[in-house]
């Protein structure tokens, strides 16, 4: 209610002016915590969550309003993208809203304020929600540098649960090409050396499927523990940078049935116009579990994680059943099954 009254004037701003000002007055006041139900509680192999609704990267790029998110009701949150030096980021304006189709599009290229920085935030945080940090390499840095850069960083950032690692921003130069095996054979390798932490690759919905698939076969054989499935998407036609939202949709969907098609031990996590319930049901129809959103928040406001959660809450008690461990230990023809069934009764 509140959101939809402020709305309008958030939307006279400038997006990166409004993204501030929202940052800033989070950190007037200690929010409330979120009171999950246990029944929401997901299992992502090595990591618990206390709900499978996440934050994506890219809205509190250096962790400064962890206890905010926290308090909506996101059952993960990831910051940055962090990188080991502070940077500046590309040119003002760098971020154009497209409120007709509900999307974004950005051009950012990784502003933050370095580590050392977002460290301490990080040491301020306590809370129940897993707390995720994502990572790329300083525009400046070169390809055979940032292997170090990046491990440098994780264990910089070490109070995280998890490190997501971003090889699939459109707006750092050259940074895309580093999605190939090669490189990131011997970036994990030296990861894995560092850290026991569970790792995740984020990557681009603009991939080949024979892409798509020698990188999960990669992740599957470094023993990460999963795909962020995907990045923002390029559209050329409406300029430089990355698209997020509606605009995302399709082409991220598309990428995640490919993952998840392929039965391996990965978890895909899926990022990419998630907007409602409905797209939740979508991506578990595939086979998924845990899903993060960005642009629908700009849009529909902070409510939109709480009413999810509550839509899990009615899902679970329509079908049947105990919490969303009974759930995901169901056969996935079985929770197709599930999820039919409820969608019948509720339309």
């Amino acid at each position: 209610m509140l959101y939809s009254m402020i709305k309008p004037l958030l939307f006279k701003l400038d997006p990166e002016k409004a993204h501030h000002l929202i940052i800033k007055l989070s950190e007037l006041h200690q929010p409330k915590s979120y009171q999950h139900s246990s029944a929401t509680t997901v299992k992502i192999k090595s990591l618990t969550a206390p709900s499978p609704i996440g934050l994506a990267a890219g809205l509190d790029k250096n962790a400064q309003a962890l206890h905010m998110w926290a308090s909506l009701g996101f059952g993960m949150m990831e910051a940055g993208t962090v990188t080991l030096k502070e940077q500046l980021g590309n040119p003002l304006p760098r971020i154009w809203r497209y409120p007709q189709v509900l999307s974004l599009r950005n051009a950012m290229g990784f502003p933050n304020v370095g580590g050392e920085q977002v460290a301490l935030h990080l040491r301020n945080y306590q809370g129940d929600s897993l707390l995720g940090v994502n990572i790329g390499k300083n525009k400046d840095t070169t390809t055979a540098d940032s292997i170090k850069e990046l491990g440098a960083l994780i264990q910089l950032l070490h109070q995280a649960d998890y490190f997501t690692i971003n090889v699939s921003s459109p707006n750092t130069p050259g940074l895309r090409a580093l999605q190939e095996v090669e490189y990131l054979d011997e970036l994990f390798s030296h990861l894995r050396s560092i850290t026991n932490k569970p790792l995740f690759l984020k990557i681009a919905p603009d991939l080949s499927l024979k892409k798509i698939e020698e990188l999960a076969t990669l992740a599957s054989d470094k023993h990460l523990e999963g795909i962020v499935a995907t990045n923002t998407t390029i559209i050329e036609s409406l300029g430089m940078g990355g698209v997020s939202g509606a605009l995302l949709k399709e082409k991220a969907h598309t990428v995640q049935a490919a993952l998840l098609a392929m039965n391996t031990d990965l978890t895909i996590i899926g990022v990419g116009g998630i907007a409602n319930f409905g797209d939740v049901l979508n991506f578990w129809k595939l086979g998924g579990a845990v899903v993060q959103i960005y642009t629908a928040l700009i849009y529909q406001g902070p409510g939109i994680v709480h009413n999810i959660n509550q839509e899990i809450l009615k899902f679970l008690q329509l079908s049947q059943l105990k919490d969303l461990g009974d759930f995901f230990t169901l056969p996935l023809p079985e929770r197709k099954e599930v999820i039919k069934d409820y969608e019948k009764r509720t339309h």
